[in-house]
């Protein structure tokens, strides 16, 4: 019996023996996967930790980055609050200059218009001036042609020293007509009428060549007529020696000028010597040598200095022999 009880005591005891034996393996295999799986923790805190120390090393740069950018911004806040000082100060200073320049402009205007009205009263005073200076060579010419029906012979005496008619003077004719002349030059022709010096005063000019190519200039600026002078006469009549031809000349061509200003063709007045005739030609012709319907009418001029042919075009030829 003892035996027996031996024997199952021995037996529960193996089985109790080997429960524990497969419980302690599976706590073993049990044991073998936490090691296993705190390897794996392991690793993971590792990788954990170098990822948190690369974290903290951009989060170093991003800190450093976004110092820097502060200060950027701290800057970039100073610098448009000086912009902000400085536009005020210039939008002070530019409503200051507007109502300084509104102000100038309104004083120029008062002047510009002082200005318009003194030049208007000016050119009246010029126009009244030529008006009067015209009719006292008008009056001139007229009481010289009461006083003298035909030209006097001694008119046309070769040196003119023995011009002498009662009431007349062909000089004064003549200095009445260059002040006329200079007179067109500085308020048609000049570029400042006030500050220019006359051409009159030169010594070498030609005082008929000028008046002549005066007269043409101011038509161009007047009228807009483009009439040239081709002068091929030097000095054939010399104004200081016989004043009365100059005057003449003179008048001639301003009658030819005047005609030829009507036409809308430009044109030339030749001025030439011309034996054959006699003296000093004056023809105007177009310059397109095809303009068929360019024709200038020949002065309303009758006196025995003056020759007109109009056979292949109108040449007036003031006589000098």
């Amino acid at each position: 019996m003892a035996l027996l009880q031996v024997r199952g005591s021995l037996a529960s005891t193996n089985e109790t023996l080997d429960a524990t034996r497969r419980e302690l393996a599976a706590q073993t295999e049990r044991a073998s996967q936490l090691d296993d799986h705190i390897e794996g923790l392991d690793a993971e805190r590792d990788a954990a930790e170098v990822l948190a120390a690369q974290l903290d090393a951009d989060l170093s740069q991003i800190t450093e980055r976004l110092d820097a950018a502060e200060e950027r911004v701290g800057e970039a806040e100073a610098e448009r609050s000086e912009v902000e000082r400085v536009r005020d100060e210039l939008e002070a200073a530019l409503a200051e200059q507007s109502d300084e320049l509104s102000t100038a402009r309104d004083i120029i205007e008062q002047h510009e218009a002082g200005a318009a009205t003194l030049e208007q009263e000016n050119l009246d005073l010029t126009h009244q001036t030529e008006r009067l200076q015209v009719e006292l060579v008008e009056a001139a010419d007229e009481a010289a042609k009461r006083r003298a029906p035909s030209v006097p012979s001694v008119l046309v005496s070769d040196d003119g020293a023995d011009i002498d008619v009662p009431g007349f003077s062909p000089a004064m004719a003549w200095e009445l007509e260059l002040v006329r002349s200079e007179r067109t030059w500085r308020y048609s022709v000049a570029a400042n009428p006030v500050e220019d010096p006359s051409p009159f005063g030169e010594a070498d000019v030609n005082p008929l060549k000028l008046a002549i190519e005066i007269e043409a200039l101011a038509l161009r600026e007047d009228v807009g007529a483009f009439i040239g002078i081709d002068w091929r006469v030097g000095d054939a009549i010399d104004p200081a020696a016989d004043p009365a031809r100059a005057h003449l000349t003179l008048r001639l061509a301003q009658e030819l000028l005047a005609s030829a200003a009507r036409e809308m063709a430009p044109s030339t007045l030749i001025v030439t010597s011309d034996p054959q005739r006699g003296g000093v030609s004056l023809e105007v012709v177009a310059s397109d040598p095809d303009d068929v319907d360019f024709k200038i009418p020949p002065p309303p001029i009758a006196s025995e200095w003056i020759g007109i042919d109009e056979h292949g075009g109108m040449v007036v030829t003031v006589k000098v022999d």
